[in-house]
């Protein structure tokens, strides 16, 4: 699953306006495990867990945008 997720993804680094780091997926998510990776990410931050204390307390969040769809 790390592999299918993680290698060979065209994305954008970011920061959101919160300060928390936007990983940005561009091409989209045929089988919606990037989608279901997101929304994981969003309960954990509004529980209070997404947060690395050596990154200086800010978290990671993922948006998922197919850059080809009209």
């Amino acid at each position: 699953m790390w592999l299918t997720t993680f290698s060979n993804q065209n994305c954008e680094l970011s920061r959101d306006d919160s300060g928390d780091l936007l990983l940005t997926f561009l091409d989209g998510d045929r089988y919606g495990v990037k989608k279901q990776l997101a929304k994981r990410m969003e309960q954990r931050k509004n529980a209070g867990l997404n947060r690395v204390s050596w990154w200086g307390g800010i978290g990671v969040q993922i948006e998922v945008k197919n850059q080809y769809q009209l």
